[in-house]
């Protein structure tokens, strides 16, 4: 359930047919220079925040496929993400006119998988093992020989 219901909110975020910030865009700037003079540098800018809200929008997507994929296979959220990112850049460009494709927004979201892949091994060793992201090529734990002497050997 809780896949579906950020499916959902991904979705209308993304395919909103203006910009979700057009509303916050004062307040934001408002909070900013008010951090700034607080001594926020001001490299933190309005961009940086919205490069910032991309990756984070795409953290559950690699949490949720990280918990779900099959072993060995983590790699594949990232993947998925920049895939799933390119579709809808495409999209806003030709069918929503008063969105904005960004090469930027792609490589965000895909980080923001990543990132999302990460937590969910940190937080959950039992994924992480299940996932095998030590490279050894199992996804179960090693065999312990047969106890006794079955093969008529010493």
């Amino acid at each position: 359930m809780p896949a579906a219901a950020y499916a959902a909110a991904l979705t209308a975020v993304v395919f909103w047919p203006v910009p979700v910030d057009r509303h916050a865009a004062g307040t934001l700037s408002r909070v900013l220079a008010w951090l700034h003079g607080a001594g926020i540098p001001a490299w933190f800018d309005y961009g940086l925040v919205e490069w910032l809200a991309n990756v984070a929008m795409f953290v559950p997507f690699g949490f949720l496929a990280a918990a779900v994929l099959a072993p060995r296979r983590w790699w594949l959220a990232p993947v998925c993400a920049l895939g799933a990112s390119l579709a809808i850049e495409l999209v806003q460009h030709a069918a929503l006119p008063e969105r904005f494709a960004s090469v930027a927004d792609v490589g965000a979201n895909t980080l923001g998988a990543a990132v999302g892949v990460l937590a969910c091994l940190a937080l959950f060793p039992a994924v992480a093992a299940r996932l095998d992201v030590s490279g050894h090529g199992r996804s179960a734990p090693p065999r312990r020989p047969p106890s006794g002497n079955r093969g008529g050997r010493p």
